[in-house]
């Protein structure tokens, strides 16, 4: 687990490595059959991969230039991504990920099928359900008691304080 994952989450899902080699097979996995006119979406880290190609209504991610949905026959999109929540809806069904950054890349279908894909890239992808807001307040309180001499000091505050609220606000 990265430090991140390790600081903030009360939970997350273990075999770091089974899931990277998983990760690598399922790259090149079958096309869900059947499906047509449909977002695909795969969404990943370096850790694991937490869907690929799922068939989904929408996806809606924190970009820097703000939030915002992509549904199927969306316009060509690529973005960076941001710390904070993505949201997949799948009919009535809705699961949400903390990222602490990322890139999303949005790309049209290349077949008769219909199916445009959302490919979403995260340093850190977990379940918002696995954040542990207490924990944020308390990472957060480390770093702006800690040292403030150096611009690294400094820098380090700046970057931990903003990735620490992102957690406390998207902490359940």
């Amino acid at each position: 687990r990265s430090h991140f994952a390790q600081g903030v989450c009360s939970s997350h899902r273990g075999g770091s490595a089974m899931a990277f080699r998983l990760s690598r097979f399922m790259r090149f996995a079958a096309e869900p059959t059947g499906v047509t006119n449909r977002l695909l979406l795969t969404l990943g880290s370096p850790a694991e991969s937490i869907c690929v190609r799922k068939p989904i209504d929408s996806v809606t991610v924190p970009g820097y230039e703000g939030v915002f949905t992509l549904t199927n026959n969306h316009s060509l999109t690529v973005s960076m991504l941001k710390p904070g929540v993505i949201t997949v809806r799948e009919g009535s069904n809705t699961e949400e990920y903390f990222v602490s950054d990322g890139f999303v890349f949005f790309n049209q279908a290349k077949d008769d099928s219909g199916c445009c894909t959302a490919e979403i890239s995260a340093v850190e992808a977990v379940p918002t359900s696995a954040l542990d807001k207490d924990r944020a307040t308390q990472v957060l309180s480390e770093l702006l008691s800690g040292p403030k001499d150096t611009e690294w000091d400094k820098t380090k505050i700046q970057l931990g304080s903003a990735l620490c609220n992102a957690v406390i606000r998207a902490a359940q």
